[in-house]
């Protein structure tokens, strides 16, 4: 049943320009399917207008997909469209009018991955009778050289290359360096390759992006249709759209777009690397007035133990987030104090926790991979082959082992099809053939097969090694042998002993003794969880969390790191556990968190 308060119903009323902000475990996913279903029952869409309703990942796409079926009994359906917004973009806008480029160009295809754009450049030639790596023309001529009077190409690689929303050229969003480079030179090289790149019908989200934004300015009728076709457009996770993306929903808006929706946290957005502005969903939240701002601020998922220590992060004139309706436990809280010598103790000791509690649903995460190396108790990584096929393998057999076969299958179809169909240089080709073998049963049975059956990873890397490329081949019916490139002899990257280790011992599951996943706060994000282990690193970086950033003393908007630690102690219903270096004192903890606070003794254990 759906509950309303006045926040809620105030939101629901609305329409037009609308920002809402929505603070963990507020219900925010069901509310959207809310709106959607009122709209259609006030018949202010259907026949052929519905509502687009966009997030920024397929994870959340699926939630609203989920909370509307179950408010509803029906799945949401055409004339409405769910998807994310990379992908509303490739679909709606850049790849059905791609043509009015008028431009030369091949069928274009979105890329999963953009180092295909670096290796469209390179070549081989014969020197002296030795096989050397270079570039194609014209990428050594000296109109597209560096300071260094070599090729830009080793300086700025063409995946790195952005066209911004004014049309400038970046990289990933940062100017180059004029130490380095000459601005002209830059921008003819950039010139270069997108344009190389867009007539050869590669394209990369951003770039995706950038040709939406150019199609919608010069072509008005394309925002008329979609205003007409979607007259309610609904962003959920909007503190993560891009500037591009901002820019492409206000070029819509200018253009007659009337209902228009972006709903986020700010505090949560951690995809900067992806070009996140969530100081542009704050701006227009905290004072563009053309936009009617709308809060939701009671948590139903947690107790307002858990609450009062993540919303130390939050700014003082911010809204206080309230518990509703959630039992305050008499350990909601519980720390823990790691050393060298106790990772293992301390996940034992929260595993034990979680099974006398019947804590299901839980989760042990951390920022930065070599801590994470640490609990997993990976030794110092070592790369015994020369490739990254074996890497591949051994990844999708560890998550069909913790039991996330939807991405394993996905893993090891796309090691299978690079082997199987290795003469097809093309990307286009290779990517249609793993879309057309994802929908072939016997296909996808074959992979479960080869997952299943690998060779142990008990066995010493140089015998797996062996036994896996002779596996693979015969299962494949494979005519050429596979070669993992095994390296036998120590090197910068490997000490000769590795090879007579254990696989395991070198590449462990991603997950503790009673199955509980062991990953990163950026994998956790959007998920409601029983409990949560949280550790802290122990040095200062500018990529570490620590127990210092748990506080907002200068009263501004956080950085990405303080928000990773807002979005990692806001999950859980019931158990909030946090590790902390041992340096940190038990005066120190209670100053932070309160005299009542449940510290883990070392004979715990």
């Amino acid at each position: 049943m759906y509950f309303l308060n006045e926040e809620r119903l105030a939101y629901l009323n609305a329409r037009g320009k609308i920002i809402l902000n929505a603070c963990p475990g507020s219900g925010k996913t069901t509310t959207i399917a809310k709106k959607i279903l009122d709209l259609e029952n006030l018949k202010e869409i259907g026949d052929h207008s519905g509502v687009a309703c966009l997030s920024f990942t397929n994870s959340a796409k699926d939630e609203i997909n989920e909370a509307y079926k179950k408010m509803s009994g029906k799945s949401l359906q055409f004339p409405n469209h769910v998807s994310t917004i990379d992908s509303f973009i490739n679909k709606f806008i850049t790849l059905p009018f791609y043509n009015l480029l008028n431009r030369d160009f091949n069928r274009p295809k979105i890329l999963d991955h953009t180092t295909i754009l670096n290796d469209m450049w390179k070549t081989t030639y014969i020197k002296n009778g030795k096989t050397l790596e270079g570039l194609l023309r014209p990428l050594n001529n000296a109109e597209y050289k560096a300071q260094n009077n070599r090729s830009i190409f080793h300086l700025y690689p063409p995946s790195e290359i952005r066209i911004e929303p004014n049309g400038t050229f970046s990289i990933n969003g940062n100017k180059p360096s004029l130490e380095k480079v000459e601005k002209t030179s830059f921008d003819n090289y950039c010139k270069l390759i997108k344009n190389t790149q867009f007539k050869k019908g590669l394209i990369s989200t951003s770039d995706s992006a950038f040709i939406a934004l150019h199609l919608l300015k010069n072509n008005p009728k394309i925002c008329e249709w979609l205003s007409l076709r979607f007259p309610f457009i609904i962003i959920d996770e909007a503190q993560d759209n891009s500037l591009m993306q901002h820019a492409i929903f206000e070029e819509l808006i200018k253009q007659g777009l009337k209902n228009i929706e972006l709903i986020g946290d700010p505090y949560q957005s951690l995809y900067q690397w992806r070009d996140a502005k969530p100081e542009e969903f704050l701006r227009k939240y905290d004072t563009d007035e053309t936009w009617q701002s709308f809060d939701l601020t009671d948590n139903r998922r947690s107790p307002q133990s858990i609450i009062d220590v993540f919303s130390k992060i939050r700014r003082q004139n911010d809204s206080n987030i309230k518990s509703l309706d959630c039992k305050e436990l008499e350990e909601s809280i519980v720390l823990y104090k790691y050393s060298t010598t106790n990772h293992q103790l301390i996940i034992k000791h929260y595993d034990d926790y979680c099974a006398k509690n019947k804590y299901i649903n839980s989760c042990i995460v951390v920022r930065g991979n070599s801590l994470k190396d640490s609990l997993l108790g990976k030794k110092s990584e070592q790369r015994p082959w020369g490739i990254q096929l074996p890497k591949n393998i051994i990844f999708a057999k560890n998550l069909y082992i913790s039991g996330d076969l939807k991405n394993a299958i996905k893993d090891i179809r796309s090691v299978c099809i690079s082997l199987i169909y290795s003469e097809i240089t093309d990307y286009h080709k290779l990517k249609d053939i793993e879309k057309e073998k994802s929908l072939d049963p016997n296909f996808n049975s074959l992979m479960i097969t080869v997952l299943d059956e690998l060779p142990d990873f008990t066995k010493t890397i140089k015998d797996w090694t062996i036994e896996t490329q002779l596996f693979i081949k015969k299962k494949l019916n494979l005519t050429s042998d596979i070669d993992f490139s095994l390296r036998n002899r120590k090197s910068t990257y490997l000490e000769k002993s590795t090879l007579t280790e254990s696989v395991e011992s070198h590449f462990k599951k991603s997950y503790s003794t009673l199955n509980i996943p062991i990953t990163t706060i950026h994998q956790v994000k959007g998920q409601t969880l029983d409990s949560i282990l949280v550790f802290f690193n122990e040095k200062k970086h500018k990529d570490n969390i620590t127990f210092e950033n748990i506080s907002n003393t200068e009263n501004v908007f956080p950085d990405e790191n303080k928000r990773l630690i807002y979005v990692a102690l806001s999950r859980p219903k019931h158990l909030l556990a946090i590790a902390f270096p041992k340096s940190i004192t038990d005066e120190e903890l209670k100053k932070k968190f309160g005299e009542k606070i449940r510290i883990i003794k070392e004979d715990e254990l």
